[in-house]
């Protein structure tokens, strides 16, 4: 899950109607939705990627503009949605940019190591930004979140070989995936800041926006041509990209922050189930032993000590 579609962002939602909390039917089922959409999305960008042997950069763009146009069709008529605010504001820009970015790391290593390591590699962003915001927005990390932060890690370095005599495991694939965590780390410190002024759908359009800006010229250098079947895979994708959202926001209307982040930290999880049962990719012992490591981390950082 990227950092648009992060717990601690949707949840703010939440917290401005607390007499819709606490109905985990209805917010489980909204969760539920979320999870199998963006599940999807990160196999079928797998099924794109390594069979369909598809650009990386297209299936963004593609992301970017579904995303874009949903969102002017159902917000711009509420007048919640202003767009001249990205390229006016430069938080938004910040977000923007990072965004696009991030989204891209991820989109372009999900071919080469695998849909579940990955996504396992960019969900470590919520460890990343926990240790951003207790010094940038000053929050409290407390025992829970350092013991998190600290399993996280471990798991981190195991997956991805970053360990003493086995850095051969870890190539240029990896660290593009590490850099897109971190960069979805600070847009997640930036959304934060942002809730304050504009509204969620502004600041999620704006990284449509700059993804479209970032990634049309880079998609054009290498298009060839879309046939039928890879242009419903990367609309199929996109469109599992932009539920999700819709229903993770929905369901953090009806659970709690722990509740609602419990339910986004099993993306990682079943995408990495999914990846195995599919698409037969290898997870040594060690690598196995690091997944469940920063699945377990990243659930004790997400909660930070809360109550579900």
């Amino acid at each position: 899950m990227t950092p648009e579609g992060s717990p601690q962002s949707a949840a703010n939602m939440s917290a401005h109607q607390p007499s819709l909390l606490h109905q985990p039917r209805l917010g489980a089922y909204w969760m539920s939705v979320s999870l199998v959409c963006f599940t999807g999305n990160a196999l079928l960008l797998k099924v794109l990627a390594s069979v369909r042997h598809g650009d990386p950069w297209m299936a963004l763009v593609f992301r970017a503009f579904i995303g874009l146009i949903f969102t002017w069709v159902v917000f711009a008529p509420k007048g919640t949605l202003q767009l001249k605010r990205s390229f006016q504001s430069w938080l938004l820009a910040s977000r923007g940019v990072l965004g696009a970015f991030g989204t891209a790391a991820y989109y372009l290593t999900i071919g080469p190591l695998g849909a579940g390591k990955a996504t396992l590699i960019g969900n470590t962003w919520c460890v990343f930004a926990a240790i951003m915001a207790a010094f940038v927005l000053h929050e409290k990390l407390g025992l829970v979140k350092v013991l998190g932060i600290s399993l996280a890690i471990a798991g981190l370095a195991l997956l991805t070989g970053m360990t003493p005599g086995s850095l051969v495991l870890f190539g240029m694939h990896e660290a593009i995936a590490l850099g897109g965590a971190v960069m979805a780390a600070t847009v997640v410190v930036v959304i934060r800041q942002l809730t304050r002024t504009e509204t969620s759908a502004t600041i999620f359009a704006s990284q449509c926006l700059y993804a479209l800006i970032i990634g049309i010229p880079v998609a054009m250098m290498n298009f060839t041509s879309i046939g039928w079947l890879d242009a419903g895979l990367l609309a199929a994708a996109a469109l599992f990209a932009t539920f999700g959202q819709l229903a993770m926001t929905e369901g953090f209307r009806f659970l709690s922050v722990a509740a609602g982040g419990a339910f986004q930290n099993a993306v990682p999880l079943f995408t990495t189930l999914g990846g195995i049962l599919l698409f037969a990719e290898p997870f040594s012992m060690m690598q196995s032993l690091g997944a469940l490591l920063i699945l377990w981390g990243s659930f004790q950082t997400v909660l930070g000590g809360r109550r579900v």
